[in-house]
């Protein structure tokens, strides 16, 4: 049968046909999908597997590597920087203000200590500087940062000008240190105890 001019082929066909192409057509276009799918999930998992060995070395690098060693040192020299020797804050304040006129330290007070655990403490000194310049504040806070090899930083500070037309300061400072303290005498004591 030959066909005739101007028929297409959608045309010729029956209803029941139609139907199953459209069906053939639909399953071929999600079982594509589906397969597009499935391949894109298999390349994000081989993926993710890779970002997971790649964090898993650079975590063993930073545990047992030689970073690892470096930062083990670096937290052994903080903590050896860290004195075991009490501090006396009136001879620190002394030594602060050799060089420096006009600073007069009033008002000074320690804080109660305050134990930080695995035998270190903190101590919190507060003074106040009155009549002050800035600049004589300035090298005065410096010089009791900066006393011998004990870190020693300004926790507080407040200023104050009592008057607009004077270039000086009133400031409420509080400097702490750390202090490491033996435990020794706390467990001879708890073993003295026991009967």
């Amino acid at each position: 049968m030959a066909s005739l001019p101007g028929t297409s082929f959608w045309t010729r066909m029956t209803p029941r046909e139609r139907t199953y192409i459209l069906v053939l057509l639909l399953t071929f276009f999600v079982m594509g999908t589906v397969l597009l799918l499935y391949e894109r999930g298999q390349v994000l998992g081989d993926k993710r597997d890779e970002i997971e060995t790649y964090r898993v070395a650079m975590s063993e690098i930073h545990t047992r590597g030689a970073v690892y060693e470096e930062r083990i040192k670096a937290k052994q020299q903080r903590e050896s920087s860290i004195a075991s020797e009490g501090l006396l804050f009136s001879t620190l304040l002394e030594e602060a203000q050799r060089g420096i006129e006009g600073i007069v330290v009033e008002d000074q007070e320690e804080k109660p200590l305050i134990e930080l655990g695995g035998g270190l403490v903190k101590r919190t000194f507060e003074f106040r500087l009155r009549g002050v310049k800035f600049e004589d504040a300035v090298k005065f806070l410096t010089a009791l940062e900066t006393q011998g090899d004990r870190v020693i930083l300004t926790e507080e500070l407040s200023l104050k000008s009592p008057s607009s037309a004077e270039n000086r300061l009133n400031i409420d400072v509080a400097i702490s240190t750390w202090e490491r303290r033996d435990q020794e005498p706390k467990a001879a004591d708890a073993a003295g105890e026991e009967p």
